[in-house]
């Protein structure tokens, strides 16, 4: 199974401001474009949060270890005959001191993590990024009638 993973951030009026996105090879078109952070569960993972957490440390060297940053967004599965979910994370790093990539580049592979405004992120072809950011999005309009 795997796991995805939308960082966000929070302006000044409560809104989505930010999204970090990571740039990842696309074979098909040999060229390089935004996706979210993912990564398969491990054993030795205890949860599927636990498994999101590493995953994220591994690109932004920072541990969010604060529950309440975290949000699930449910699972996402890329086709009907699929058996294999996505599980689906957003956490909230607005506060949250990321690291430069510089810092925890160790080798040229290190993808590189960067931060989108988040009115950038409908123009994207990739549906999972698009998937995940419109169910964020909705969790903040629903919480602002509120």
């Amino acid at each position: 199974y795997q796991v995805a993973i939308l960082p966000y951030t929070i302006d000044t009026k409560g809104l989505l401001d930010k999204i970090g996105v990571i740039k990842d090879y696309n074979f098909v078109f040999e060229e390089y474009d935004y996706t979210l952070i993912h990564g398969y569960i491990s054993q030795d993972d205890g949860t599927d949060l636990v498994a999101a957490n590493r995953i994220l440390y591994d690109v932004i060297g920072t541990n969010v270890t604060n529950a309440d940053n975290w949000m699930y967004l449910g699972s996402l599965y890329n086709n009907l005959s699929s058996d294999s979910g996505i599980t689906l994370y957003a956490v909230d790093v607005t506060n949250t001191q990321i690291k430069e990539t510089e810092e925890i580049e160790e080798n040229q592979n290190k993808v590189k993590f960067n931060f989108l405004d988040s009115s950038k992120v409908i123009s994207t072809d990739d549906m999972l990024f698009l998937a995940g950011f419109l169910r964020l999005f909705n969790y903040f309009y629903v919480s602002s009638l509120k």
